[in-house]
């Protein structure tokens, strides 16, 4: 990721934001609660005692939220100011407190402090094209980490991606009245192993005897 294609992502997410949760079938709430009881379980097996989180590619607050929710000090970041501003409201809505703010976490030395834990969730990291950001990437999350810190990861199965090319992932269906149907379209890279996601969503209005 260029400083223009990180541009471009943060254009992406910010046109995103407003309806996110369909990526989770919209059951985003039931996502919140099920990765934070995972990450919690993680966090406490590993570090017992982590109470301060960094969540440095927060999106619209998933993993940032349900931590918080748990107890956890909680600071997400992300370089969409659309996302970021979606998380805020989320929190608000849920009644939950953490912070939220704008970078980009190639450069994350405006965000004050060490974290007991650091995470990247929900395919973050693979948006980096070039193998200097992932390693400038890895540096930044290192410095934020205290010395006997935990760093989390999480990423998709691109090895599998690589042998298959999926031209479409699978279609995800939101309940109605107004049913909608979620297609995301891998538009693949013929000269390198990177895809372009294009997002499209339709309506379908149910009627009686449908």
């Amino acid at each position: 990721m260029t400083a223009s294609s990180g541009e471009s992502a943060g254009r992406f997410y910010d046109g995103l934001a407003g309806d996110y949760e369909l990526v989770y079938g919209g059951e985003w709430e039931r996502a919140v609660d099920q990765q934070a009881a995972a990450l919690d379980r993680l966090i406490r097996n590993y570090l017992p005692h982590g109470r301060s989180v960094l969540d440095c590619a927060c999106g619209i607050g998933t993993q940032a939220i349900g931590l918080a929710g748990r107890g956890y000090r909680v600071v997400g970041t992300d370089l969409s100011h659309g996302a970021i501003d979606r998380a805020r409201h989320e929190a608000r809505r849920l009644g939950i407190g953490a912070t939220f703010d704008v970078a980009d976490f190639r450069d994350l030395s405006d965000i004050d402090g060490e974290f007991d834990v650091v995470i990247s969730c929900d395919n973050a990291l693979p948006h980096l094209l070039e193998p200097a950001d992932v390693l400038t990437v890895m540096q930044q999350m290192r410095d934020k980490l205290t010395p006997a810190g935990l760093l989390v990861v999480t990423i998709r199965d691109f090895d599998r991606a690589l042998r298959e090319w999926p031209p479409i992932a699978p279609p995800l269906i939101i309940a109605g009245p107004q049913r909608r149907i979620l297609v995301r379209l891998h538009d693949w890279d013929e000269d390198r192993p990177s895809y372009t996601l294009r997002p499209s969503c339709s309506q379908s209005v149910m009627t009686a005897g449908t």
